[in-house]
């Protein structure tokens, strides 16, 4: 990703690819409503303070269909598909409570079901070697694909009409010989389509495989209709197809003569009502050439809207950011990408708008407390009421007891995550400083004000004092990083964000007048932090280790315990643990592009290889949150320069859940490659911390730090990229701030 006046011009052949056209329309002109924009902006003039949607696509990425290879994904308000590895393949199609493309549950299970691949001349098109490369390229709108075989050139567009229950995709087919053609193309339709509402959707969306089909062959499409539930799929192309074989696919024939092109409209519409699914079918099929036109205008009118004060779409703004700085735009805007991403506003959410936490396949309908912890600063400028709502839900319900809420249902779900304390604190840490809500501490839930639930959850570690240490265990792997079977039991970082937890909850108690109660929490964060320092640090290595039972240690080398205890204690340590954190980090963790969660040289290295917590790569905000460590202990040019290089990692779109080191999987257009889902890899495409890198321009590069009571206080490291930088309309406490090396000044 990268604003169109920075994007260099690269050869995008890794296999002898063909030369590649743009494949994206014209966009629109956006009405700015006033903000600083730089559009056609030569080298070193200012990037667009509000980006088009050319501006935020992906580089185009070459692949074939044997690589290990995260497809990117379409969306609309209401939900998600993913591209399969082809040309026009469509899967994972999820509008909850309704999905198509899902995991059947059966023996010998073909994986995520996927529709509308394509067939020329009898034979599916990726089996022709030429067409197994395709080069994709994701917009925050849609996603183009391209390939090419035999003479004949394969561009598609993917996108989902703007709330609506259905997947679009344009198919054009060109003749690029200087021959007449004469082609029999195929369409492959499936849907394994079915609806669950009553329970929870847990990790994965419901699949029927025992679809019952029926052609209509009146309307050029099929319709499918679960078996098991009420739901039904209507698929099909325009023009209508010649025949359909084999139940399922359909079969056009026709000639191209030299430079001639035919486009197809394939249309996969789903819902509860067969009459319905086949009216809307009708409806949309009408009205294609105008869905890709609203679509574009729809989506682009959103990002202007998250950048604007006083917008109707959020309840919130994020700022807008002035730089000629291409590291600083990268990071910025592809954090808030990567909280647009994530958002849903369906009205099947029992709590309004939400921000899920993965993207598109693992939890479709999930919140996890952990996650939007990370990305709170952000969020809560964006659409801070949405962040008090997931916040009264957590509240209100045992998060001690589950790790995520989800939308259907408002329940809580699954088994405990032992951060749940920490990151609510955070949550409600970063409401109240962005909002100066600070009437709402008093606002009754079951019975108990806000203020006596996160004075509770302060000292919920006490709880856990299983061992008598005065230390909190934690538990097992699946309440922790469940990667690292080492890190369990009384694990620092945990510890660790008891100290802050205590002291946030003080600094509130204190402004209200509690003062002895105050004195008292810090003292006790205070021994505390002595006593995690003395039973956990790793004395002249840097790391730390975990308490177990039966009184022995575990020494783990793993990232979330430095950059954890730099963030909530960094006051308790000393000045040689610091210096030897900060070696550890640029001894073991650190690689030019990304980082190693885990040291290689750790023990549990050979346990699991999930890139998120293990060796191989690391999960999407430690990389941010542990630069945020770093601006402490280490020269800001020393660290500057490892941010300019994992920045990059955004040229493959919003960052993924996880992304893998250079020295494992080559980069992907200059940045860490973004993690597969396949085994042992096992990470989605997007993830809604990815707006940790947002939070890491504000709070850190730009170094503003939005206090509780004392105003935004600045400390930058803006020389290091574009000492002229500015955020414009931070929002803070009632009011708007310019934000720049020199300080904040309301606006």
């Amino acid at each position: 990703m990268a604003p169109e006046n920075e994007r260099p011009i690269e050869s995008l052949d890794r296999r002898n690819f063909l030369k590649l056209g743009t494949g994206a329309t014209v966009l629109t002109a956006v009405a700015t409503q006033g903000a600083v924009v730089a559009s056609e902006s030569q080298a070193g003039e200012v990037l667009p303070v509000i980006p088009t949607l050319k501006d935020l696509a992906s580089d185009t990425l070459v692949h074939h269909f044997r690589d290990l290879f995260n497809p990117p994904p379409a969306q609309n308000e209401w939900g998600f598909s993913q591209a399969s590895k082809s040309v026009a393949g469509i899967t994972a199609i999820s509008f909850p409570p309704f999905a198509c493309g899902g995991i059947p549950k059966m023996t010998f299970t073909p994986g995520n079901i996927v529709t509308c691949e394509l067939y020329l001349d009898g034979r599916i098109l990726q089996s022709y070697p030429e067409a197994a490369t395709v080069a994709y390229t994701w917009y925050p709108h849609r996603v183009v694909r391209e390939a090419s075989v035999g003479g004949l050139s394969f561009n598609t567009i993917t996108f989902m009409p703007s709330q609506e229950r259905a997947v679009a995709e344009s198919i054009t087919v060109k003749n690029t010989t200087g021959e007449t053609r004469n082609v029999t193309l195929g369409f492959n339709l499936r849907a394994a389509v079915s609806t669950s509402g009553e329970e929870p959707w847990f990790v994965y969306s419901p699949a029927e495989a025992d679809n019952l089909l029926t052609a209509i062959e009146s309307q050029g499409c099929l319709l499918f209709e679960a078996q098991h539930s009420q739901a039904f799929s209507v698929q099909g192309i325009s023009p209508h197809p010649d025949r359909i074989e084999n139940r399922r696919i359909l079969i056009s024939e026709f000639s191209l003569g030299p430079g001639e092109s035919k486009t197809f409209n394939y249309l996969n519409v789903v819902g509860g009502d067969k009459e319905c699914e086949l009216k809307n079918y009708e409806r949309l099929q009408a009205r294609f050439p105008q869905l890709l036109q609203e679509n574009e205008e729809v989506v682009q009118a959103r990002i202007v809207a998250a950048l604007t004060p006083g917008n109707s779409e959020f309840s919130g703004h994020l700022p807008q950011l002035v730089t000629r700085d291409s590291t600083l735009w990268k990071l910025y805007y592809g954090g808030m990408m990567s909280l647009l991403q994530s958002r849903r506003d369906t009205p099947e959410s029992a709590y309004g708008p939400t921000y899920i936490t993965l993207t598109p396949r693992i939890w479709p309908t999930a919140t996890f407390i952990w996650d939007i912890s990370l990305t709170s600063l952000s969020l809560a400028m964006l659409d801070p009421k949405t962040l008090k709502t997931l916040l009264e839900a957590w509240l209100s319900q045992d998060m001690h007891d589950h790790l995520a809420t989800e939308y259907l249902t408002g329940k809580a779900v699954w088994s405990w995550y032992a951060v749940n304390d920490m990151g609510i604190l955070r949550c409600a840490d970063n409401y109240l400083r962005v909002t100066g809500d600070f009437a709402w501490l008093d606002k009754e839930i079951d019975g108990r004000s806000v203020l006596a639930h996160l004075v509770d959850h302060s000292l919920y570690w006490k709880k856990l004092d299983k061992n008598g240490n005065g230390l909190a265990d934690y538990g097992e792997l699946d309440n922790l990083l469940e990667v690292l079977s080492t890190w369990v039991h009384e694990v620092p970082a945990m510890n660790a964000g008891n100290v802050y937890g205590m002291r946030f909850v003080a600094t509130i108690l204190e402004h209200r007048g509690d003062r002895d109660r105050a004195n008292q929490l810090r003292a006790e964060a205070t021994e505390l932090a002595k006593r995690i320092n003395q039973l956990l640090y790793v004395e002249g290595k840097g790391w730390w280790r975990c308490g177990q039972p039966d009184g022995t240690f575990n020494e783990v080398r793993h990232c979330y315990d430095l950059l954890t205890v730099f963030d909530t204690m960094f006051e308790d340590l000393s000045d040689q643990q610091k210096q030897e954190m900060n070696q550890f980090f640029w001894d073991e963790l650190h690689t030019p592009l990304w980082m190693h969660s885990l040291s290689p040289g750790d023990v549990d290295c050979s346990w699991n290889a999930r890139a998120d917590h293990s060796w191989l790569g690391a999960y999407t905000a430690w990389p941010a949150k542990t630069a945020a460590g770093l601006y402490k202990v280490e020269s800001s040019e020393r660290v500057s320069e490892w941010v300019k290089g994992f920045a990059k990692a955004s040229n493959q779109g919003p960052y993924g859940q996880a992304h893998i080191v250079e020295t494992v999987f080559p980069p992907e257009q200059g940045g860490a490659f973004k993690c597969p889902r396949d085994k042992p890899y096992g990470n989605d495409w997007s993830e809604v911390s990815g707006g940790s890198f947002a939070d890491l321009v504000v709070d850190s590069l730009f170094g503003a730090d939005l206090t509780l009571y004392d105003g935004i206080q600045v400390d930058s490291h803006l020389d290091d990229f574009d000492a002229n930088s500015k955020l414009l309309n931070v929002p803070y406490q009632g009011n708007n701030f310019t934000v720049s090396k020199q300080g904040a000044e309301q606006t």
